[in-house]
């Protein structure tokens, strides 16, 4: 695909490759092509360094996959695979130990290795992080575990000219990411906010900084940009870190702001929904079981909460026999295509047994909860939320489970970050609806963003 330049991106990509340049943070926007620029960015300074050995990092494996590999059509891999691989190889590599890497042929300046690392993972990064490197890629650094940043800068100490580059949306101001970022200049055009908080920082020499918005995205018509500003109520925190790229501070609650309760709960017809979930929360001590059917509309559209079931803890016996009472009962109002029962998959023994008991009864496949974040989790529900892309019955039950994400709070001194679960009813519920929804979270959240 054909790379459209505007002056911004000019000016961060020969900061890239100037070697008295010694970091450089792109913070900003969603759609704001910050990304891309990033990638290309450490391309060229990986491509004229004199290190052999160069870092990027992701969340994790599929998050660095989608985002920096492939970056519809603009990432390392497809916009400049001829430099990684022959036509029929592919550029990926494995080391014994250590992950994936990709090697990187610049010609009479020899072959480059680009370790991939996913931050998410203590014992993996550990071990891609061995020896020196010289040119580092952190991608939505503010997630990334300081103490991962801190391992990374200590792995550019013997280089003369070592490079950083970050990428991040806004964040609040007290996330650890500032106490690299802070210290930078800033060049060219920024939020007052995000300048006043900077300027009390003495700056270092080498240390950059440039701001992001969606009209900096070539691509990114007035009408793109009026779509994209319509995810989040404006005012909301999500609304001010995603679509304006500052940094801002959340409330106690978290989704109270983009809960419009006249949009999201709806009597529901079950004919329109093409498949459905079942997805259980096993509790412990003072927790609850909850169960919940959801409904997805084709094309994944939206998603439904059709009913949920909490029940204090009771023995595997009766827990077993009411999930199946569950199923069998929305069989018979019209959930035909229950697709999987999708249980936390932190229960390993009890998942074996249903699955060998389920198989056996002809009931729906039993499988494990994908291992999203509850930051994925709540980042997702946000957007299903204000884009009026989940709904909720209207009954009982989907009162009850609409009025457990008008409950969830933050955890404290983790504002931004962690939910509070101190095993109230509430997050028994949210956990039951996210195994559900995760199963299918690429192409919801793909749907609601695309209007």
């Amino acid at each position: 695909m054909k790379t459209v330049y505007n002056d911004k991106a000019l000016d961060c990509l020969s900061l890239c490759v100037n070697p008295q340049v010694r970091q450089l943070t792109l913070e900003g926007t969603v759609r704001s092509s910050k990304t891309v620029t990033a990638i290309e960015g450490i391309f060229w300074r990986i491509y004229s360094s004199k290190g052999r050995r160069h870092l990027v990092a992701s969340y994790d494996m599929s998050t660095l996959n989608d985002n920096i590999l492939i970056a519809d059509g603009f990432g390392l891999i497809t916009k400049f695979r001829k430099y990684f691989a022959k036509d029929g190889e592919s550029p990926l590599k494995k080391d014994k130990i250590g992950g994936y890497y990709l090697e990187m042929d610049c010609g009479r300046r020899g072959k480059k290795k680009i370790s991939l690392c996913a931050y998410s993972n203590k014992a993996k990064w550990k071990n891609v992080l061995g020896g020196s490197i010289e040119c580092i890629l952190i991608d939505e650094a503010n997630i990334a575990d300081p103490q991962f940043l801190n391992e990374c800068y200590s792995r550019q100490v013997s280089f003369e000219s070592p490079f950083t580059i970050y990428t991040l949306n806004g964040d609040v101001p007290t996330a650890k990411i500032y106490e690299f970022v802070n210290s930078s200049k800033i060049i060219g055009d920024c939020p007052a906010s995000i300048r006043a908080e900077m300027d009390k920082v003495p700056k270092k020499a080498g240390y950059y900084y440039t701001h992001w918005t969606m009209r900096d995205n070539p691509i990114m018509t007035p009408e793109k940009i009026a779509s994209a500003s319509s995810l989040y109520p404006v005012g909301s925190f999500y609304y001010t870190i995603k679509i304006l790229g500052e940094r801002g501070t959340p409330g106690k609650l978290i989704y109270i702001d983009y809960i419009d309760e006249a949009r999201v709960l709806k009597k529901l017809d079950i004919a329109q929904y093409h498949s459905f979930t079942v997805s259980m929360d096993i509790g412990a001590t003072r927790a609850q079981n909850s169960i919940t059917l959801l409904g997805y509309l084709p094309e994944f559209r939206g998603v439904a909460v059709f009913a949920q079931e909490s029940f204090s803890q009771v023995g595997y016996v009766e827990k077993t026999e009411r999930l199946k009472a569950f199923i069998r009962k929305w069989n018979g109002l019209g959930a035909r295509n229950i697709e999987n029962v999708i249980i936390d998959s932190a229960e390993q023994n009890y998942i074996r047994d249903l699955q060998a008991e389920f198989l056996r009864l002809n009931l729906p496949e039993v499988i494990g909860s994908y291992k999203a974040t509850i930051k994925d989790r709540i980042d997702m529900n946000i957007v299903l939320l204000a884009s009026g892309k989940i709904l909720f019955n209207d009954t009982t039950e989907g009162k009850a489970a609409l009025d457990a994400f008008k409950q969830a709070t933050w955890e404290d001194g983790k504002t931004g970050e962690t939910r509070k679960d101190e095993n109230e009813p509430w997050n028994d519920k949210l956990d039951s609806i996210e195994y559900g929804e995760t199963r299918h979270m690429k192409a919801l959240l793909k749907s609601a963003k695309a209007g």
